[in-house]
């Protein structure tokens, strides 16, 4: 196990997957206020990046402060990355949310990068890395797309990995990680990987295992146990959409409108375990450049 913590310091693409990738890269939001993840990673160092060596992935444009960094990047996005798309893995644990974290607060665990809000948090992280690593790590490793198309649970490897919606999925061989990657929303499971049923009968988010899954209307769903996985099949309309925002209405359209517009399932964004839906591309694009602004509470 190895543990470097940043220092504070100034010194001086790839697209990302599913719906992310279809928005205008200029457009999205950017990453780590700007800061060069692959600085951070490989030299310990927080180095200002450049608005001219930018990749987008995930949603997010990372920047870097020269082509060198952005070549690096974009032959593995995955290594380079913050951990939760930069949220705070201590935060997730212990409050259940997601809190974004800071360059600043930045450190280095086994190869992977984790940001955190303030020190105190970083300190609680250092103390009991077991605890917190793999926050994001979803079906705890275990292969979707093994699950979707072959019905099998099969244990991915870490150096098959892909990031969809902050999360951290493991694939057991490159031809696994290609097929996710061309249509995450094809295996990215319902709620982030929680059980459905739990969130509508107890409204608590409770993580599912591969071991008691379900592929419904062409959706991954996964359930802690057979108890929930029979209760869905029993009644799968009342919790096939317990991650579906607004009730499907358009959260731009009620962000900006106050309007209560539906969405259509082909501009579909899976954004912190939720799945927001809108009516064209354009109103899609929009909630992609700025989601913490239109995200439901």
């Amino acid at each position: 196990m190895r543990m470097r913590f940043v220092r504070a310091g100034w010194v001086a693409g790839v697209l990302g997957l599913g719906a992310w990738a279809s928005a205008r890269a200029a457009d999205l939001p950017v990453a780590m206020d700007g800061k060069c993840p692959v600085c951070l990673v490989k030299m310990n160092k927080v180095v200002d990046g450049k608005a001219e060596f930018v990749s987008a992935y995930d949603g997010k444009n990372y920047r870097f402060p020269s082509a060198e960094q952005k070549k690096a990047f974009d032959a593995d996005p995955a290594k380079f990355v913050p951990a939760l798309g930069g949220d705070c893995t201590v935060c997730l644990v212990e409050m259940g949310q997601r809190v974004p974290g800071a360059a600043e607060y930045a450190l280095v665990h086994d190869g992977r990068l984790f940001l955190f809000p303030a020190q105190k948090q970083l300190d609680m992280f250092k103390k009991n890395p077991a605890k917190y690593a793999d926050a994001d790590l979803a079906l705890g490793g275990d292969c979707p797309v093994c699950l979707v198309n072959m019905n099998k649970v099969v244990q991915g490897e870490p150096g098959y990995a892909a990031i969809h919606d902050g999360l951290r999925y493991l694939f057991p061989g490159a031809e696994q990680k290609r097929a996710f990657e061309r249509n995450p929303a094809a295996f990215t499971p319902a709620l982030g990987g929680n059980c459905t049923v739990c969130k509508v009968e107890m409204n608590k988010d409770v993580p599912g295992k591969a071991g008691y899954h379900l592929v419904h209307e062409g959706r991954l769903y996964l359930f802690p146990a057979q108890e929930q996985l029979d209760m869905f099949k029993k009644y799968p309309q009342k919790y096939a959409d317990a991650d579906l925002a607004l009730g499907g209405n358009c959260a731009v359209c009620k962000v900006n409108m106050n309007k209560d517009v539906p969405g259509k399932a082909e501009y579909s964004v899976d954004y912190q375990g939720k799945r927001y839906l809108f009516p064209d591309a354009k109103l899609r694009d929009t909630f992609l450049a700025d989601p913490a602004k239109y995200a439901q509470g």
